[in-house]
């Protein structure tokens, strides 16, 4: 009863901000314009993702939830909120997200949350940034973001036992649940308002710290982290295929899967949205059941998957390529 409360909180502290915020930005002059990355052609007021972080620190504070875990988090997202309405340079950001991943799993460790040797915290961090700026950089194309982070905190609570593990986080996850729930009407299936990094900075940082601080072992750790295959998947082949072609990893691109299937292919957004989560949820059941078996057997399912990954973004992009060759 308590989790359907909590997701019901959750839902009704983001229906107002994904209400009131276009509005105000929009009024502003605050709206994300089409460009070289983008895969929308109208402007679009950011920010549905307040929500999210309202709907966290409220029940984070109701339930007593640390303040050493909810406040740098919050701060993150407060800090990307402000660069989606005022760009703020990518080294000040990076800065500020290692800052939070210290101070989150440094007083996990201190507090003896987590058992961990002291070396590995420096593994930890990186993890922890680099979901950040995957699950950021993943967002873009509507539906994409919310419909993952749906899928992916719901794995955590009923694979990781996060009531028995990590009681303090069980409720508040609950209400960002009930907030991406409230918000993706918002964004599917034409958006009228994007998460922006305040959602998806918020997300793939919370999503990053919950497995750090679930993990008692390291099937654990790697079956966890895999409920967000798609987006390491997808971000990791199109790293690769930039350094292939010689491109600036720093430059904007739209060379994703996703991208490209909705751009190049025309592929409409939910319905690539959906695929991606249908995806997600099949590894999901896969690597939970390879956990049982051990930490090899859940690295083997990954990297077969990784490979067949690869072979079919290698397959949309030659077939296209091909196509327009010959016409």
């Amino acid at each position: 009863m308590g989790n359907i409360l909590y997701l019901f909180a959750g839902v009704l502290l983001s229906i107002p901000c994904c209400i009131l915020i276009p509005r105000f930005l929009t009024r502003a002059g605050f709206l994300d314009m089409p460009g070289e990355r983008s895969s929308h052609v109208r402007p679009t007021p950011k920010g549905g993702g307040v929500g999210f972080v309202l709907a966290f620190a409220w029940v984070g504070l109701a339930v007593g939830l640390p303040s050493f875990f909810w406040l740098p988090i919050v701060a993150l997202a407060v800090l990307s909120f402000v660069n989606d309405l005022r760009s703020i340079s990518a080294g000040t950001r990076l800065i500020a997200q290692f800052a939070a991943a210290l101070f989150v799993l440094g007083s996990a460790w201190w507090t003896g949350l987590v058992s961990w040797p002291v070396l590995a915290l420096f593994p930890a961090f990186f993890f922890v940034v680099g979901t950040t700026n995957c699950y950021n950089f993943m967002d873009g194309i509507n539906g994409l973001a919310g419909i993952t982070g749906l899928i992916a905190f719901a794995c955590l609570l009923t694979f990781g036992e996060m009531a028995v593990s990590l009681p303090d986080f069980t409720y508040p996850t609950m209400a960002v649940i009930g907030a991406i729930l409230a918000f993706l009407p918002f964004n599917l299936p034409r958006a009228r308002l994007f998460m922006g990094d305040v959602g998806s900075i918020f997300l793939g940082f919370l999503f990053a710290v919950i497995v750090c601080l679930l993990a008692r072992s390291r099937t654990d750790f790697l079956v966890f982290a895999s409920f967000l295959f798609p987006f390491y998947a997808d971000e990791a082949v199109t790293v690769v295929e930039r350094l292939w072609r010689g491109e600036s990893l720093l430059a904007p691109h739209r060379r994703h899967l996703y991208q490209f299937l909705a751009n190049e292919h025309g592929i409409a957004h939910w319905k690539v949205s959906t695929a991606y989560g249908v995806i997600q949820i099949l590894v999901a059941s896969l690597v939970v059941i390879g956990g049982a078996h051990g930490f090899w057997s859940v690295l083997g399912i990954d990297v077969v998957l990784l490979l067949l990954w690869a072979a079919i973004h290698c397959f949309f992009k030659r077939k296209f390529y091909f196509e327009h060759k010959d016409s």
